[in-house]
Order: structure tokens, then C-alpha cells, then sequence
């Protein structure tokens, strides 16, 4: 397996349209642009930075899925709104968690 490639949005273009193609996505029921891509790269470092990495791939899933069950490509900016706003809370979650926690050496009894 090859080191990953880091490309700019923009250059993601060719890859998505081809992609897009091949599993019969078509410009009448997604907006393949630079702000698409953007938005949804941002999306899944949002998440991997601070849920898990697994999590991002998984969440532009569901992101996906959202998206076209709204049936509007448009709701992609919203969506993932919400999506930020649920890590966010996620993050406060997972510190309140973590003060929770018993420290070593003590008893949670």
C-alpha cells in the first residue's frame, strides 16, 4: 500500500467526478464542487481530531446519507452544522467523563 497523498480540495475534482460516475451519483442529486468538498473534509477533521479518527469516515457517511434523504444537495451546509455542533458537545462530554472517572490509586467504592 502507498503513503497517502495530501491534495487540495480542488484537486479532489477529477477523483470525485470519476467516483461519482462509477456509482451512478449524478449532478442532478449532488453538487460535486470545491465548497462541497471543503465543507465535507472539514466535517471529518472535525471528527477525527476530537471523537475518534474512525469516526470521521463513518460520519461523512451518515453525512451522505442525511444529505440525500433530505433531498436537497443544499442541506449538505446545514447537516454538517449540526455535525459540528454534536463534537462540540461531544467534547464536553468526554471531559466531564473524564473527571468523573476514578483516578489511579483510589477506590470507586
Amino acid at each position: 500500500m502507498s503513503d497517502s497523498k495530501h491534495l487540495p480540495p480542488a484537486a479532489l475534482d477529477e477523483w470525485l467526478a470519476a467516483a461519482a460516475a462509477e456509482i451512478g451519483v449524478t449532478d442532478d442529486n449532488v453538487e460535486l464542487d470545491t465548497e462541497t468538498t471543503r465543507i465535507v473534509l472539514h466535517a471529518a477533521k472535525l471528527i477525527a481530531r476530537n471523537v475518534a479518527r474512525p469516526a470521521a469516515p463513518l460520519s461523512t457517511f451518515l453525512l451522505g446519507v442525511a444529505v440525500g434523504a433530505a433531498g436537497d444537495p443544499l442541506a449538505l451546509k446545514a447537516l454538517a452544522g449540526q455535525l459540528g455542533e454534536l463534537v462540540l458537545g461531544w467534547e464536553d462530554r468526554a471531559a466531564s467523563d473524564s473527571n468523573d472517572a476514578p483516578q489511579p490509586g483510589t477506590s470507586s467504592y
